[in-house]
């Protein structure tokens, strides 16, 4: 798997559902209006993979890749919104520490289809 350019920096977003009430009064989860927090910085990269002999190189569809130049407060199955499209964090984000970089966060995204 290798990385194409990153597309055009835009807001993105993540998701989390907010709270409704069940039929019982009781709190539950809800999605129909999720909270939404803007991951500052963030830029997604189209995934691409390439054959082993090298010509072949295609855009993985239904793939992309979540770099944020922070420790990004993310989580495994966390939605993230971009341009209106909405994504799932695929596994468990990684955050890296370096004294020359700083801090960045990256997470897996899959398209998230209800």
């Amino acid at each position: 798997m290798s990385l194409a350019r990153p597309t055009r920096a835009r807001p993105v977003y993540r998701l989390r559902p907010g709270t409704a009430l069940d039929y019982d009064g009781d709190p539950v989860e809800s999605w129909a209006a999720p909270e939404r927090q803007r991951l500052r910085g963030a830029v997604v990269h189209d995934v691409t993979s390439s054959e082993k002999d090298g010509v072949v190189t295609r855009l993985t569809e239904g793939e992309r890749l979540l770099l944020v130049p922070s420790a990004a407060d993310l989580h495994r199955d966390d939605r993230v919104e971009i341009s209106g499209e909405v994504w799932r964090v695929d596994g468990d984000p990684v955050v890296r520490r370096s004294e020359s970089m700083g801090t960045s966060t990256s997470a897996q995204l899959v398209r998230f289809t209800a």
